[in-house]
Order: structure tokens, then sequence, then C-alpha cells
């Protein structure tokens, strides 16, 4: 545009109309010049303002509720469609490392008492991710009389953050629960009167307690019961001095005459196997 300006200004005049007219040329010319540099530098400028200054509505504020809270219903119910996506794909992301415990816990986490692997499934989240901890720091797996501690603990350590624990962990809390099978004979009304020492944490259906630490024992299979308690009186469990809710267990389980008495008090954890 400029340049056809100039060239009708250009055409054939006297000499002192013609100095004048290539002076406004000049002058417009460069006005254009700064006004198109400067319209350059503004736009090269936005895309880095967000990064330099920030967004003007802080992440999280009460504005950005308002936005949420003003949308229409088809966007509302877009929101809600994402949300449960996210719910389904959450345990699923633990599928994939879950493969390895498979071989030893089962595809369903049901356990395999030849390869002594407890049932995992029906088994509370917080308790799984605390032993997962502790095998992964050292507190369980490294004495030197826990063989199937020794044997758990690699697999743990496979595990390379918390966010992999958690994603396992929440991939075995969906997994079906099955009521384990007596295996060991055990006398459930003996040890019933037993138990009662046990229930004081343990819940009077075995059910758990996350507040005192203790965990749901129903869906365990009697021989991981009594395995853990002889660990316990041993102290293969409960001397390690990070093993703090260890510490604890072991004065009860040292309570306990014999394995016979450990016999019985896992028959009658395993009879109120279901219950609410």
């Amino acid at each position: 545009m400029n340049f056809f300006i100039c060239n009708i200004m250009n055409q054939p005049k006297d000499h002192k109309t013609r100095a004048s007219d290539e002076s406004f040329c000049s002058l417009l010319v460069g006005f254009n010049f700064i006004f198109f540099t400067g319209l350059l530098a503004f736009m090269l400028f936005l895309p880095f303002q967000a990064v330099l200054f920030g967004s003007d509505t802080p992440h999280g504020t009460d504005a950005s509720h308002e936005e949420v809270s003003d949308a229409s219903p088809a966007t509302t119910a877009e929101l809600s469609a994402a949300t449960a996506v996210v719910e389904v794909i959450a345990p699923a992301a633990g599928k994939a490392a879950y493969m390895v415990c498979s071989t030893c816990h089962g595809a369903e986490g049901e356990g395999n008492t030849a390869l002594n692997a407890p049932a995992l499934a029906g088994q509370q989240d917080w308790y799984l991710k605390r032993q997962l901890i502790k095998y992964k720091d050292g507190v369980r797996g490294t004495h030197p009389d826990d063989i199937y501690g020794m044997q758990m603990r690699p697999m743990a350590m496979m595990l390379t953050d918390e966010a992999k624990i958690d994603e396992v962990v929440a991939y075995i809390a969906q997994l079906p629960v099955t009521a384990p099978l007596p295996t060991l004979g055990g006398d459930v009304a003996k040890g019933a009167a037993s138990y009662a020492l046990c229930a004081a944490c343990h819940g009077p259906d075995a059910e758990g307690n996350v507040l005192l630490n203790a965990p749901a024992l129903q869906n365990l299979p009697d021989w991981y019961i009594v395995r853990q308690l002889q660990n316990y009186k041993s102290g293969v469990r409960g001397t390690h001095p990070k093993d703090i809710e260890g510490m604890q267990m072991r004065p009860m389980a040292m309570v306990l005459a014999d394995e016979q008495a450990m016999k019985d008090i896992a028959a009658f954890i395993n009879s109120k196997a279901g219950a609410e």
C-alpha cells in the first residue's frame, strides 16, 4: 500500500513538489516500519505472558469452581463421564505390575500354598501398601531366618516408587475375595477363647482396625497366620528398629503357649471369613 502511494507521488512533478512528496513518503515508510515492528514484537511476547506472569485466575480459586458450577448440564455430564473413566483406569494401571505378583499370589490374588504365597484379595489397601514399603526399606525380608520374606523383597523392590505401589494396591483391592479353606485342623472353640486378646485390636470378627494399625485377618489362610505368629514369637518379625507395628504385635504372639494354640486361633479367624 505504501509503495502504491509513494509511486503515485513520484509521478513527474516540479522539483519542490517532488522533494516534499519524497519527504512525506519517507516519513510514512518509517512510521509503518515502527508500527509493524512493534506489532510483531507484541505477537511474539504473547506466548510467554502466561509463563512470566501466570494466569489472571489462580488455580483452585473460587472463580474456577464458579466456572464449573455455571457449566451447562451437558458439560457437567461430560465431566462426570471423564471422572468415571479415571476411576476405571486407576486400578487397571496396576494390572501390568501385578503380573509379576500373580506368578506366586495367583491371577486373582487367591494365594498359593505350594509357593508359600498368601492370599492378597480382601486385604486392606493401607496394610498392603505399608508392607510393600517395609519390604522395600528392608524392615521385612532381611532377617536371616526369614526365607520367604527374602523371596518377597526383590519383588517389592521392582515397584520403583510410591505411585507404582498405589497402582498395584488399587488393582488388588478390586480382586474377588475367596474364603480360605482350613488346612491345619485347628479347634474353632478353643481358638475363640484365645482370640479374645487379639480382638482388642483386630476386632471381634478379625475385621481389622486401621486406627490401631491392626489389619484384617479374615481372608488369610490358616497356615500363613500360624507362620507369622511363629515369626513374631521367634523374633523374625517385630525386632527391626523401624518396625513399630511389629513391635506392638510381638508380645501378643509370645503369649501363645505353642503351635497348637496358634492353629486354634487361625481356625477361629477363618470361621469369621465374610463377616461384616
